[in-house]
């Protein structure tokens, strides 16, 4: 076999008429560079078969570590229609920020925090911001309040990734959580425990966000695949007496649950029933009386970082052609309130 002729960046140049360091400056995304010049050399790059290398790729993220991250090249972390306060106060939130930011800085990247919704910011506006500020990657906070997210941005200057699985208008690459593989790995742990009929609360919303992988999942691999649809409730009813007559009327031995304010509300309102299990879909430490599933969103996020530098690595911007999906399958943690075995 032929071996291809590796293309070095001073070809790149030699065939532009620009510096070394021009054209690294252009293939980065920098806006010290025009955007027609580094349109050209995108276009010059592409047709002489240029590819970074990745040693060098390599070495630069450790040169940008060792100068430590106040100095390394920055990402964005947008945070989309969310609050300043919220994504400051909720604990799920500060979960995925921390393990972005620690994993940016492992690779000699800064996170650098922005606001959709901060008072007179305009989708463009941001754009425009980040563009001035020399900043190519952007990374996007989960969508907590709503199920597709459309923002008028412009893709095509920046490296982004998107944090969970909400439907994006254009689809972005995405890193999220499993939530199919979760609700096997729910419904296996629950079955060690002797369950056989398990019923599940599904918050809507959130339900449309996880492309209804739960649900899908939950009629699957549900013990009695029959009753399967029959022990699935969207949402809450309106009162304590209704859901006690429903759990009277299903007979459920577990409860599946999503987020901890749908967990508490159930526990307030349905007394503990003996042999029967509660468990928490994302799970986190204030549920720790509880089992479920810790969807690690720290590691969600990290993964988000590493598809924006990858694409700042080999300068892939804009809306991509076929869109990735990293899926994480979270983990199980074995509540101390959760009885060894269920009554069959």
């Amino acid at each position: 076999m032929t071996q291809r002729p590796v293309i070095t960046i001073k070809q790149v140049a030699e065939k532009c008429g620009l510096s070394v360091a021009a054209v690294s400056y252009a293939l980065r995304g920098k806006t010290k560079i025009s955007e027609a010049t580094r349109r050209r050399v995108a276009e010059v790059a592409q047709s002489l078969g240029y590819r970074p290398n990745p040693r060098v790729a390599g070495l630069m993220a450790h040169i940008r570590r060792a100068r430590g991250p106040s100095l390394g090249e920055r990402i964005a972390f947008v945070w989309v229609h969310t609050a300043k306060a919220e994504s400051r106060s909720d604990p799920f939130l500060r979960t995925v920020f921390d393990g972005a930011r620690l994993r940016a800085e492992q690779l000699g990247y800064t996170l650098e925090e922005f606001w959709t919704d901060e008072r007179g910011m305009k989708d463009r506006r941001l754009s425009d911001i980040l563009k001035a500020r020399a900043i190519g990657g952007v990374l996007f906070s989960p969508v907590m309040h709503e199920v597709t997210v459309r923002l008028d941005f412009e893709w095509q200057a920046f490296c982004c990734a998107v944090i969970g699985q909400a439907e994006w208008v254009p689809e972005l690459h995405h890193s999220g959580h499993h939530h199919y593989h979760a609700m096997r790995v729910t419904l296996d742990e629950l079955g060690r425990r002797g369950c056989r009929r398990p019923a599940l609360v599904l918050d809507a919303q959130t339900n449309e966000r996880g492309r209804r992988a739960w649900q899908a999942a939950f009629l699957v691999y549900h013990p009695q695949p029959r009753d399967a649809a029959g022990l699935i409730l969207h949402g809450l009813p309106g009162s304590a007496a209704e859901l006690q007559a429903w759990l009277a009327r299903k007979r459920p031995d577990a409860v599946i649950l999503h987020f901890n304010e749908l967990v508490r509300r159930y526990q307030a309102w349905a007394p503990a029933a003996p042999g029967r299990v509660v468990c928490a879909l994302r799970w986190s430490p204030d549920l720790a009386d509880l089992p479920g599933i810790d969807q690690r969103f720290d590691l969600v996020a990290a993964n988000a970082v590493d598809l924006v530098v990858s694409q700042l690595i080999t300068n892939e911007r804009g809306v991509p052609p076929v869109h990735r999906v990293t899926l994480f399958p979270g983990q199980w943690m074995d509540g101390p309130g959760a009885p060894a075995s269920a009554p069959a």
